[in-house]
């Protein structure tokens, strides 16, 4: 079973054993995480503070509990994620694929960075040693960037890729 990293686990918050999360909120729709290190723990409840989520965990009982745990990573069970509708993808599923830049090969998918516009980082390949260590950055919901089954195509514009 492939276990898919959502976020992490901050600080402690409250005296109940609340902490706050940062990543993905595919959180929501589940029931169970996975706690680096540690296991699988089950989700009790998940407040919305603000911009802020703050989850329960079966488990953690008081905030000196929820200390030891700020830091870990947090996973979900890939069987566990929620089906998307067509033409949806996780950013996971995206890592590794080919990228094309006008229909030539240029390089892979080596990450995906969120935030107020996520981008996609894309590690070039080329003959030289040079071009195979360069990455760029493309936004993701650029309307030049098309995501199929065998690969994302980019159509280049002007400074992209200077």
């Amino acid at each position: 079973m492939r276990r898919i990293e959502i976020g992490r686990i901050g600080k402690p918050y409250g005296m109940a054993g609340g902490l706050k999360f940062r990543g993905e909120a595919v959180v929501f729709d589940l029931e169970k995480v996975y706690l680096e290190g540690l296991g699988y723990r089950l989700i009790e409840e998940i407040e919305e503070l603000g911009n802020e989520l703050v989850v329960y965990l079966s488990g953690v009982q008081n905030r000196s509990e929820a200390e030891r745990l700020a830091g870990l990573r947090v996973y979900a069970d890939q069987d566990d994620l929620p089906e998307l509708e067509e033409g949806e993808y996780y950013y996971f599923e995206l890592v590794g694929r080919p990228v094309f830049v006008d229909g030539k090969p240029f390089g892979e998918v080596v990450d995906v960075e969120d935030g107020a516009q996520d981008r996609l980082v894309i590690k070039a390949r080329g003959a030289s040693l040079r071009a195979q260590s360069k990455t760029y950055l493309v936004p993701l919901q650029a309307p030049y960037v098309k995501i199929e089954a065998d690969g994302i195509y980019i159509e280049a514009i002007p400074g992209l890729f200077d």
